[in-house]
C-alpha cells in the first residue's frame, strides 16, 4: 500500500498532466490521526473566477495511515479491513441565472460516463435579492492497494474528469456568458 504522501503525488502527478491544480490541502484529525488530501481543479487557462471545478479529495485512516509504516505493509489474508482508497469528486456547475436543463446535463454525463454513477445535488442558496441554486455533480471510485501505486489508472480517470468538465463547461458556456456579462459581446 502506497503511503499517504506518495498516493497524494501520484495523484498530484496525474492530475497536472490534464487539469490547472489551483489548491491543495492536506487535513489531519487531531484525536484519530486521520488524514484527508484534497485536491481543487479547473480546465487549464481558466482564469478566476473558474466557471467549473473540481474538489478530488481521499482519506487514509488510522489504521492505513499506521499500515503504511512498516515494511511489510500487506495486510493479513484473515484480516477483514478495509484497505482500499475511495477517490470521491465533487464538480461544481458554474453559478448562473436561468441554468439550461440540469437533469438533461445529469442524463448525458451517465450516458457518456456510466461507471462513474453521478449523483447531482442542489443547494438554494436565500439572500440578496433573489435566491440562487448551487449545482454540483457527486460520484467516487474504490480503488485497491494494488493500484494506489498505477499512474496509467490515474491517468484515465483525469482524463475522464477533464472531458466531464469540458462537457459541462460547453453546455453551460452561452448561460454563463449571459449571466455574468450580461450577453455582452467579449
Amino acid at each position: 500500500m502506497a503511503r499517504f504522501e506518495e498516493l497524494q503525488m501520484t495523484i498530484a502527478e496525474s492530475a497536472k498532466n490534464y487539469l490547472d491544480i489551483f489548491n491543495m490541502q492536506v487535513l489531519i484529525e487531531q484525536f484519530t490521526l486521520d488524514r484527508e488530501g484534497k485536491f481543487f481543479l479547473t480546465l487549464p487557462n481558466m482564469e478566476q473566477p473558474f466557471p467549473v471545478s473540481a474538489t478530488v479529495s481521499f482519506v487514509y485512516d488510522a489504521f492505513q495511515t499506521g499500515m503504511t509504516l512498516y515494511e511489510d505493509n500487506e495486510p493479513d489474508e484473515n484480516s477483514d479491513v478495509d484497505t482500499s482508497v475511495e477517490l470521491e469528486f465533487t464538480v461544481k456547475l458554474p453559478f448562473m441565472k436561468d441554468y439550461p436543463d440540469i437533469e438533461l446535463l445529469l442524463d448525458e454525463i451517465n450516458e457518456e460516463y456510466p461507471d462513474t454513477e453521478p449523483i447531482l445535488t442542489i443547494k438554494e442558496i436565500v439572500g440578496g435579492d433573489e435566491p440562487f441554486r448551487e449545482y454540483e455533480i457527486h460520484y467516487s471510485y474504490g480503488i485497491d492497494i494494488e493500484d494506489t501505486k498505477d499512474s496509467e489508472l490515474f491517468d484515465d480517470i483525469f482524463q475522464e474528469l477533464k472531458d466531464m468538465m469540458e462537457l459541462i463547461y460547453e453546455r453551460t458556456e452561452n448561460y454563463i456568458d449571459q449571466s455574468w456579462y450580461g450577453g455582452e459581446e467579449q
